[in-house]
C-alpha cells in the first residue's frame, strides 16, 4: 500500500525550531525541519545513516563541530555518517527534510 506525502506546508515558530514527522517504520523515518532565521538543531549525533535536503531558504550544516559546515541552499543535499556529530542553523528561513535509516527511536532535544 502506498503512502501519499502532502505537499510542505509552513510551520515556523519564533521560539523554537518546530519538527514534523512525515512517516515513520523500523526502518526510516522522514522528518521536516522549520527554523527561522537564526534558529539551530544543535550538534547531536546518532547511530543512522542522515539524509538532509533543503526544501527551502539556506543555512548552515555542521559535521563534527560548529566550526566544519557546508553552506546549503535550496535543494542541496549532504549524508551523515553514523556517530558523526551533525546538526544546522538557518541564514534565512529554511525548511530541511532529513531521511533517517535506521529510525532512531529517539527524538533530539529542539
Amino acid at each position: 500500500m502506498a503512502l501519499k506525502i502532502y505537499p510542505v506546508s509552513e510551520k515556523f515558530s519564533s521560539e523554537k525550531p518546530i519538527s514534523e514527522k512525515l512517516i515513520a517504520t523500523d526502518n526510516m523515518v522522514v522528518v521536516h525541519f522549520y527554523l527561522k532565521k537564526g534558529q539551530k538543531i544543535p550538534l547531536h549525533a546518532s547511530k543512522s545513516d542522515v539524509f538532509v535536503t533543503v526544501l527551502r531558504g539556506k543555512g548552515k550544516f555542521f559535521y563534527g563541530s560548529e566550526e566544519q559546515y557546508e553552506l546549503l541552499e535550496i535543494e542541496d543535499s549532504l549524508y551523515y555518517y553514523p556517530e558523526e556529530p551533525h546538526g544546522f542553523e538557518a541564514e534565512e528561513d529554511m525548511i530541511v527534510q532529513a531521511v533517517i535509516a535506521p529510525n532512531p527511536q529517539k527524538k533530539i532535544e529542539l
